[in-house]
């Protein structure tokens, strides 16, 4: 009888086991630094904010969906995925432009603190974060490793694409951003 039942816990804490891997392996999110590559640059519609860092993703999401609709308002044509462009940073506050990349935009009245604009081809250091974005700082730090490692200069704002986010899936295990210095 003894036999069995230390069997029965040997058998539960390998089920525990295995439940605990899984549900960590889930949760994980990855960082991986790609090195150096080429921004090709193009058109953006934009919405220029300055919102406390408390309510960052709260207000972006809520602004990115107001951006869209103007977009498909206006009947313009999305040339790619979504990204945000930060201008600065500071411990309580983030200026940054939502962004969504579009064919053209420079011939349509835009309300206050919507901008058209145009971001060049240009070199870039990135990183791809994989996951819950709360973790992507983790890519930011990476970046300023090597900025300074390959004694490079941050030449513009430093932006993110969200390659596969919330638009795609509302599984955030699932999401793939991409986080870029501008760099000469």
């Amino acid at each position: 009888m003894k036999l069995i039942n230390k069997h029965r816990i040997l058998i539960s804490f390998s089920i525990i086991l295995l439940i605990i891997f899984f549900l960590k392996k889930s949760f994980i999110s990855t960082t991986e630094y790609k090195g150096k590559q080429i921004h090709e640059g193009g058109f953006y519609l934009g919405k220029i904010l300055l919102t406390p860092n408390e309510n960052f993703e709260k207000t972006q999401i809520k602004e990115f969906k107001e951006l869209k609709k103007f977009i498909s308002t206006n009947k313009l044509f999305v040339n790619g995925s979504s990204f945000i462009i930060y201008t600065s940073r500071s411990k309580t506050n983030t200026q940054y432009i939502i962004a969504v990349p579009v064919k053209q935009c420079s011939d349509i009245l835009l309300p206050s603190k919507f901008v058209c604009n145009y971001y060049p081809k240009l070199d870039v250091l990135s990183v791809v974060h994989k996951g819950y974005l709360s973790k992507r700082y983790k890519g930011w730090e990476i970046l300023d490793q090597y900025l300074k490692l390959k004694k490079k200069i941050l030449i513009n704002a430093p932006f993110e694409v969200f390659w596969k986010g919330i638009e795609q899936t509302k599984d955030s295990t699932k999401w793939i951003t991409g986080l870029y210095y501008p760099i000469k």
